[in-house]
């Protein structure tokens, strides 16, 4: 499956479940309609940390990108698509194929961007514009994650 074809399908998905989940609800977006993946606590700390990981990096590139400063944003970018690599390998084996493919296509994103950055540099508008398209691309993974998947708690019997 190519990455535009997965973002494609991300973005249908989501809206799909964003739309299905204020049209079932009587309280509107508050029914949570996404797909549980059932963790440990100490499971769910670790993605919550990660997920923060993603996020302050997500800031540190767009930092980078405003200041045009490509070698702080490839080296940014670089080693954040390895971070699921951290994930237990009991976690990963419980993970729904559709997240693994997320989660490799957002590695080849961020790949994608550390390398463009690299190459690159900053000194015309094309590259500038593809560069935020790159960015695009991974946060196009970031929501369309969150739009799908919830982790919840559940006691280790109850983990599939």
């Amino acid at each position: 499956m190519t990455r535009k074809s997965i973002n494609l399908a991300l973005l249908v998905l989501s809206t799909a479940l964003s739309t299905a989940a204020l049209a079932e609800s009587p309280v509107g977006i508050y029914a949570d309609k996404r797909i549980a993946v059932s963790v440990s606590q100490a499971e769910k700390n670790q993605v919550l940390y990660e997920m923060r990981e993603f996020l302050h990096g997500l800031h540190n590139i767009n930092h980078a990108l405003a200041r045009q400063d490509m070698k702080a944003l490839a080296i940014t970018a670089r080693p954040m698509g390895s971070l699921r690599e951290r994930m237990p390998g009991s976690l990963k084996e419980r993970m729904p194929e559709e997240f693994t493919q997320m989660a490799i296509a957002m590695n080849e994103a961020f790949q994608t961007l550390a390398r463009d950055a690299e190459s690159n540099g900053a000194s015309d508008k094309d590259k500038m514009r593809q560069m935020h398209e790159n960015l695009a691309e991974v946060m196009t993974y970031c929501s369309g994650c969150h739009d799908t998947y919830r982790f919840e708690v559940m006691p280790v019997k109850a983990r599939k």
